[in-house]
């Protein structure tokens, strides 16, 4: 998936999303905000995953797409349980958590984690190969040495 020639739009979309989720919490429409914030760090990652331009399908979809989905449920769930329990204490708990906050815990950190990390475990040489790191450190070292 060539992302490279939309790079400019890529990076305008992430402007406008960092005001409109700045705007969000300014206004109290926090959970819009979150969502935005779920778009704004797979950009991130698709620009910053993405070699000489090419994204690999394989990590968009996993572990890209999956993570925020893992991410979109969490957030969901928490809102959908802090509203239930809104002004009244939770009759049941989550690991020992209220349940708005469990499904934080659950899909934002562990989830988000373990689906980023064991992803890009799977497919580190889709993102970041021996080669491309070897050219990498030789392209340091001869900026290093003056060079151009």
């Amino acid at each position: 998936m060539n992302i490279g020639k939309y790079r400019t739009h890529v990076v305008l979309a992430m402007t406008v999303l960092w005001v409109a989720i700045t705007l969000c919490g300014w206004f109290g429409k926090w959970y819009v905000g979150l969502f935005l914030s779920v778009l704004l760090m797979l950009l991130h990652m698709m620009l910053g995953a993405a070699q000489k331009g090419i994204l690999s399908k394989k990590l968009l979809m996993y572990p890209f797409l999956t993570w925020g989905v893992v991410w979109s449920v969490g957030f969901y769930m928490a809102k959908m349980n802090s509203d239930a329990f809104m002004n009244i204490p939770p009759s049941y708990t989550i690991l020992g958590f209220h349940p708005s906050f469990a499904w934080i815990v659950l899909c934002y950190w562990i989830g988000g984690v373990l689906t980023l990390t064991l992803g890009l475990v799977k497919y580190k040489d889709l993102w970041l190969s021996d080669t491309d790191w070897d050219a990498f450190i030789t392209t340091v070292k001869h900026l290093n040495e003056g060079g151009k």
